[in-house]
């Protein structure tokens, strides 16, 4: 068959096709069958307000379809960027049917809610199969003023646990009428907000301040914080986010054995004015008890007794624990008075400094200071220290010689700090300069108007350091993990100032232990 011919067959049947689709069309004009919405104007202007000034217009919702249609309309709702619009319809009566030819009105108000020019739509989603969104333009300006923080978000970055890093912050009025803050506040932990501004402040439009925020991590991880200012924009609080990160400088890990009969060498000085009687009497009579206190961590001992202003030991002598007589000698050594040679007999720094000064080979305590021993030197006076010099002067000159600081330890029995004491018969004032000393070497300072020599066992304890550990690094302490010999160890304190682990009388270690501290680092925050 030729084309001509198949067209000519098919014809009859395509002309039958169309009529029955246009009788069908005909016979359903119900629903939303000739619907069509009319959204009308398709533009509001609502002009310039200033602050707090509020304006309503409204724009009508028509069904323009035929008269047996109905126009469902699903929502109405506000779109774009700008808050300062919001329809005054009642929510139930946003969604509704309109037959052909009805119409119906919706309020839509406006409130600048920021500056210059404000722009959003009024959206309306109906089931006009041609147009099943329909907008409505709107706008309006604002004479308001209004803040802007920059930069928003802030980033700060990554920081040292325990190190700063700190950023500006701008706010800007970007308004166009006087931006008055009255409150600049922070939350976030880690973060600090240095503001120099006097409140309320005025910025004017284009005008700037800024605020600083600082971030010092304490623990390892992010954080988040938030700048909020309160002004006179019409939003009131304006807020801004900041994030950064904290990271330990490091993971240490420092490794002791406590020592097995450590070397200890002792210098004791005992005040020879008349007042002290007593006191050294009670020292010579608690000898035996210290070294028995001290004998239970070591026998590798060195005592010396130093009260003649040169510092040499001319009384006792170098006792160790294998020389005789030992006890009777010490008691004769702290008991000996020499009031027409001795001037500085209440300047036990100055002494006790003098007689470190002659440990040196050919000086009167030759061969007393040994390189690996802790040096402890114990003071008995009630009087205030009454060098010629400041404390911290003899404290260095023995810490010099001796080499390291870790080594080196003063303990005083004094008056009590800060306006001495009286008990009974006794009295003493305060000790000063002996309470310096003590305090800056982690000694023992014992009150001289109570019953000290009794507590011979802290001074003894003092002498070897065999619970306390010096770490290498500065930690940061809520990290600290104690092992020892391998298990979990409690029983121990952080001693910030010392930088060590002090174990507590019922954890110590004993001899020949191994003991492990683990910690993250704090850096140098150069």
């Amino acid at each position: 068959m030729t084309r001509a011919a198949l067209c000519a067959a098919l014809l009859p049947l395509l002309a039958a096709c169309v009529q029955d689709q246009e009788f069908g069309k005909r016979d359903d004009v119900a629903g939303a069958e000739g619907a069509e919405i009319e959204v009308a104007p398709q533009r509001l202007d609502f002009g310039s307000l200033a602050a707090g000034e509020a304006i309503t217009k409204t724009f009508t919702v028509s069904n323009v379809g035929v008269e047996e249609s109905i126009l469902e309309v699903s929502e109405i709702t506000i779109g774009g960027a700008a808050g300062g619009f919001t329809i005054l319809t009642p929510l139930e009566e946003l969604a509704f049917s309109l037959p052909g030819g009805a119409s119906t009105e919706i309020e839509v108000a406006f409130t600048p809610e920021g500056a210059n020019e404000q722009v959003a739509e009024a959206i309306v989603a109906s089931d006009d199969e041609d147009e099943r969104r329909v907008t409505v333009d709107l706008l309006g300006e604002g004479r308001v003023p209004e803040l802007e923080i920059s930069p928003d978000p802030l980033d700060l970055g990554t920081a040292y646990v325990g190190c700063d890093k700190d950023h500006d912050i701008t706010l800007t009025n970007v308004g166009t009428d006087d931006l008055i803050v009255t409150a600049i506040t922070h939350t976030g932990g880690a973060f600090v907000l240095t503001d120099l501004n006097v409140l309320p402040l005025t910025l004017a439009p284009e005008a700037s301040t800024l605020v600083n925020i600082s971030f010092t991590p304490l623990v390892e991880g992010p954080e988040v914080g938030e700048l909020a200012v309160t002004s006179n924009e019409p939003i009131g609080t304006r807020v801004s986010a900041q994030t950064a990160e904290g990271r330990y400088a490091g993971e240490y890990e420092d490794t002791f054995e406590v020592p097995t009969n450590p070397p200890a060498d002792i210098i004791f000085f005992v005040d020879q004015s008349c007042s002290m009687d007593d006191d050294a009497a009670a020292l010579a009579s608690n000898f035996a008890a210290f070294i028995s206190n001290l004998s239970v961590y070591t026998t590798n001992w060195h005592v010396m007794v130093t009260n003649d202003d040169d510092g040499c030991s001319t009384q006792s002598g170098i006792l160790t624990s294998s020389t005789a007589r030992y006890e009777s000698t010490f008691n004769d050594a702290v008991s000996e008075v020499s009031f027409f040679e001795d001037f500085w007999t209440e300047a036990g720094l100055t002494v006790t400094s003098r007689a470190v000064e002659e440990t040196d080979a050919g000086g009167c305590n030759s061969g007393f200071l040994r390189a690996s021993a802790i040096l402890h030197i114990i003071m008995v006076s009630d009087e205030p220290e009454q060098s010629s010099r400041s404390w911290d002067h003899y404290v260095d000159t023995v810490v010099a010689k001796k080499g390291d600081p870790a080594l080196v330890k003063f303990s005083a029995v004094a008056g009590d700090y800060p306006s001495g004491c009286t008990s009974g018969a006794n009295s003493a004032e305060f000790g000063s300069g002996y309470y310096e000393a003590v305090n800056a070497t982690g000694g023992e300072y014992l009150s001289i108007c109570s019953n000290w020599s009794t507590s011979v066992e802290a001074l003894a304890t003092a002498s070897v350091d065999m619970f306390v550990f010096e770490l290498t690094r500065t930690p940061v302490p809520e990290t600290i993990a104690v092992t020892l010999n391998g298990a979990t160890r409690t029983g121990w304190a952080y001693d910030a100032a010392a930088n060590s682990i002090v174990f507590d009388e019922a954890a110590r270690p004993e001899e020949g232990d191994v003991v492990v501290v683990s910690y993250a680092g704090l850096a140098s925050c150069d």
